[in-house]
């Protein structure tokens, strides 16, 4: 039988959330574009624009299929990496050149440049473990769910640890290619808990889900990839009855009586 508690559950995002993510992709990018125009010479486009046809492919790959496994790329660590290969035979190409190999290869490894695990630690949010210790010394309960490649996530949760933040202030710790309703739904009947929240950065990936599960929502924005351009779009979506908006995490403690 399972305990019946009524503290509040928090069940966090992880990256943009937990660990800043958003910057990791900007010198990979930036290299990538380098390379580009020193081989393509006057012929490649201005530097704004490879930029933003890699945000226009890298948005696209997140749902077309992964020729190696069968399955959408979605989050998975290769799909960047490819991304910027794709950018570099699309400009060729559009140029009337042949793309090589060896170039698409090397950008490939840039691209994988992204996930170099020793900036994970560097690049904790302020106030984690604050407000983890606060969550559980008022008889609340963390889970972390995170999507993502399960291998990169993993080396994210191991810089957690070396700071500090141990697997024992998670009562789950759950990564997943895709957050669903259906996440969120069986966290909360493993745990029971009177109030739930989602704590998320994402309205979309990690609100909305969760809010269909019946929970409520913290949302932390942050400007990714995903959503440059739209803040004030998405921020008018937010249903301000069952989501709080934040600055930063160490509102869940400065609010925590609002919390309700």
């Amino acid at each position: 039988m399972v305990e019946k508690l009524e503290g509040k559950l928090f069940v966090f995002d992880l990256d943009d959330t937990l660990i800043d993510n958003v910057h990791d992709y900007a010198q990979p990018i930036l290299d990538a574009t380098r390379l580009i125009v020193e081989e393509l010479g006057s012929r490649a486009p201005h530097v704004t624009k490879i930029v933003n046809l890699e945000q226009e492919i890298d948005s696209r790959r997140v749902k077309e299929i992964n020729p190696a496994t069968g399955s959408p790329f979605l989050f998975s660590m290769n799909r960047f990496p490819g991304s910027l290969a794709k950018v570099y035979e699309h400009i060729f190409l559009t140029a009337g050149v042949v793309p090589r190999i060896e170039i698409g290869a090397k950008l490939f490894l840039i691209g994988l440049t992204a996930f170099d695990e020793k900036r994970y630690g560097k690049n904790i949010k302020p106030g984690v473990k604050e407000v983890l210790n606060f969550i559980a010394e008022n008889n609340g309960v963390s889970v972390l769910l995170s999507k993502g490649d399960r291998g990169v996530q993993a080396k994210k949760i191991i810089a957690l640890e070396n700071a500090g933040i141990a697997a024992a202030d998670f009562a789950e710790i759950i990564v997943v290619e895709n957050k669903s309703s259906k996440d969120f739904a069986e966290i909360r009947k493993l745990r029971q808990h009177r109030i739930c929240f989602s704590v998320g950065n994402s309205y979309e990936s990690d609100i909305v889900p969760a809010l269909e599960a019946g929970y409520k929502g913290i949302l932390i924005p942050v400007e990714t990839w995903e959503v440059i351009g739209k803040m004030d779009e998405i921020l008018a979506k937010v249903d301000k009855e069952k989501c709080f908006v934040f600055g930063n995490l160490f509102e869940i403690k400065e609010k925590w009586e609002e919390l309700a």
